[in-house]
C-alpha cells in the first residue's frame, strides 16, 4: 500500500513538473513574439521574422506568432507563404477576427477576391472585432473588383459609416456611383472625398 502511495505522489510530481515546464515554453514563446511585434511595428522585419520564428520554434501552436510571421511575409509580398500562415492559426482559432482580416488582404494581393469577401465577413462576425471599418472597405473593394457594384456599394456605405474620414472609401463608393449610372451620387461623392483629402493634408 505504501509504495503504492509513493507510486501516485510520484506520477503526480511528474504531472506538475511537466506542466510547470509548459507554462515555462508557453511564457517564453510569448516573449519571443512580443519582441517580434515590437520589430514589426518600427518596420524591422528581418529582426521580426527571426523573433517570430524564435516563439514557433519554442511553441509550433503560438497562433500570434504565426499571424505575425504571416504579417511579415506580406511585407516580403510572399503572399502564398503568409496565407498559409493565417490559415494555421485559424485552425488554432477559428475566432482569430484579426486572422481572418489580414487574410483577407493576403487574398486581395492574390486577386482571389471571393475568398477575400469570405473572410473579411467572418472578421466581422466576431463583435469584439475594432477596426470594421477597414473590414467593410475591403469589402467593399473585393466587390467592386469582381463588378458585384450594388455589394460594393453596401459594404463601402458602411465603412464610411463607421469612420468618415476613410478617404479610399469615399473614392471608391464614388467610382461605384459611376458603374452603377449614378453620375450625381458619383460627383458629390468624389467631392466629399476631395474634400476630406484636402483637410487631411492640411
Amino acid at each position: 500500500m505504501k509504495l503504492k502511495i509513493l507510486g501516485i505522489i510520484f506520477l503526480l510530481t511528474l504531472t506538475a513538473c511537466g506542466s510547470s515546464e509548459t507554462v515555462r515554453q508557453a511564457n517564453e514563446s510569448d516573449f519571443h513574439k512580443e519582441i517580434g511585434f515590437a520589430y514589426y511595428i518600427e518596420k524591422n522585419y528581418q529582426l521580426a521574422y527571426a523573433e517570430f520564428h524564435k516563439a514557433l520554434q519554442i511553441d509550433p501552436n503560438n497562433k500570434d506568432a504565426l499571424h505575425g510571421l504571416a504579417l511579415v511575409h506580406m511585407e516580403f509580398q510572399e503572399y502564398e507563404m503568409a496565407r498559409d500562415l493565417f490559415l494555421r492559426a485559424l485552425a488554432l482559432d477559428s475566432n482569430y477576427a484579426d486572422a481572418w482580416f489580414n487574410l483577407g488582404i493576403c487574398y486581395q494581393r492574390l486577386n482571389m477576391h471571393k475568398e477575400a469577401i469570405d473572410s473579411f465577413s467572418k472578421a466581422l462576425s466576431n463583435p469584439l472585432f475594432v477596426t470594421q471599418d477597414k473590414a467593410y472597405f475591403g469589402q467593399g473593394l473585393s466587390y467592386y473588383r469582381i463588378g458585384k457594384y450594388e455589394d460594393a456599394r453596401q459594404s463601402l456605405d458602411k465603412a464610411i459609416k463607421r469612420n468618415i474620414m476613410l478617404i479610399d472609401a469615399h473614392f471608391y463608393l464614388a467610382l461605384t456611383y459611376q458603374k452603377l449610372g449614378n453620375y450625381s451620387e458619383a460627383s458629390k461623392t468624389l467631392r466629399t472625398a476631395i474634400k476630406l483629402h484636402s483637410v487631411y493634408k492640411g
